[in-house]
């Protein structure tokens, strides 16, 4: 028996069973990726990101706020000096995208501002929470770094991206917690037991996230149901959440839930 003959005869594969595989195989890679702890995790995530391109637009912006485009370029020998090696000026830079984004929108002190001008202008705290989570998504639907952000949840199970992860989200709840607090105080409201205002910050955070990324991806069907201009889905269902989570303060000098108002007698 030759060689040739002895060999096994495999089956042919159509380009269909071709196609299947070839897909199966991909997405055992993309999926591998995601439960990598290793240094290139980090560096995947930040893939795109070049030492010499960062070089030459920092020497770009240095000259622009120095007006003049003679003034000494920064090489990639002093970046190599705070940053021995790549992987750590990359874990740096996911430290300071995470604390750039973990920045509320609108800011803290102009939250404040709106929540005041409200009480002042009679309008309820629906709409005074209305006003804020619109201008939040409006913004975070086209932030770069938000939508940079996004992908590095990919990259989590390495260390140095959870804990960045991390920091961005106990800044930003830590902050969306004094807001949501000007809130209840400019309205008099409380949480409801056993709720606290972390509870509310984080569930509301995660609602804003979510939506973002439907709006991101091109989803139609966040429009405000009830068809008010100024309204959407995303802001009537943190409304809902929001009184869930809360209730009036109770009058001072009383016990137990809020008094009702007496009925007049007949």
């Amino acid at each position: 028996m030759t060689t040739e003959a002895g060999r096994r005869r495999l089956p042919r594969r159509s380009l269909e069973e071709t196609r299947v595989l070839m897909l199966e195989a991909a997405t055992k890679l993309v999926c591998a990726g995601t439960g990598d702890t290793s240094e290139a995790a980090v560096s995947a995530a930040l893939a795109h990101i070049r030492v010499k391109q960062v070089t030459e637009e920092a020497t770009r912006i240095m000259r622009e706020r120095l007006g003049d485009d003679r003034a000494p370029a920064i090489t990639t020998g002093s970046i190599y000096q705070i940053w021995p090696a790549q992987a750590d000026f990359q874990a740096e830079l996911l430290f300071h995208l995470t604390t750039r984004q973990a920045e509320l929108v609108p800011s803290l002190p102009d939250s404040i501002r709106r929540f005041e001008e409200a009480i002042d202008n009679g309008i309820t705290w629906r709409e005074a929470l209305n006003d804020v989570l619109t201008h939040n998504h409006e913004n975070h639907r086209v932030d770069p770094i938000y939508r940079v952000m996004l992908g590095f949840y990919a990259s989590a199970a390495n260390p140095r991206v959870r804990e960045a992860l991390g920091h961005y989200g106990d800044s930003f709840t830590k902050v969306a917690c004094e807001a949501y607090q000007a809130l209840l105080d400019a309205y008099g409201l409380r949480m409801r037991a056993p709720y606290e205002v972390e509870h509310l910050a984080t569930t509301l955070a995660a609602l804003l996230d979510g939506f973002h990324m439907r709006w991101i991806a091109g989803y139609a069907d966040l429009d405000d149901p009830e068809r008010r201009d100024g309204w959407s889905l995303l802001t009537r269902a943190a409304v809902a959440l929001f009184e869930q989570f809360t209730e009036p303060t109770q009058p001072s000098g009383t016990t137990g839930h809020v008094q009702s108002t007496p009925s007049t007698p007949t």
